[in-house]
């Protein structure tokens, strides 16, 4: 199985959603192609940081790290080393200049992530109305 681990389901399309929308958002916010963020293994220190804040994004929306690894195509080891690296910068302050672009891909990804869960909250009050 490629792309993700063996003991994890495949991503879920919420999941690919998300993830999408958090690799765009980090894309605009660091000045680097999407698709490098995706499927480049190394880079240089600038494609880490916002592969890294990828991560770090889609923590805050409550996916578990292993769930992280499996729709980026990484183990959930490289998704809990990317969070603690973007918290040490936010927190400690070193490396201001990625502090702000992670900041930025923040403030994309609430641009995105709004309206997806505006609209997931709709369809779920629809199902429920099915149902009863």
């Amino acid at each position: 199985m490629k792309g993700y681990m063996k003991d994890t389901k495949p991503p879920s399309e919420k999941e690919l959603t998300l993830t999408r929308m958090a690799v765009v958002a980090s894309s605009f916010a660091f000045g680097v192609d999407d698709h490098e963020i995706m499927k480049v293994p190394r880079g240089h220190e600038r494609l880490t940081k916002a592969r890294q804040t990828v991560y770090w994004l889609l923590r805050r929306t409550g996916m578990t790290y292993p769930r992280i690894g499996a729709a980026m195509g990484k183990d959930h080891v490289s998704a809990i080393h990317g969070v603690k690296n973007v918290e040490n910068i936010l927190e400690l302050g070193v490396k201001d200049g990625y502090s702000t672009c992670i900041n930025n891909a923040c403030a994309h990804f609430r641009e995105f992530y709004g309206p997806h869960r505006k609209r997931e909250k709709e369809l779920m009050k629809e199902r429920m109305e099915d149902v009863l």
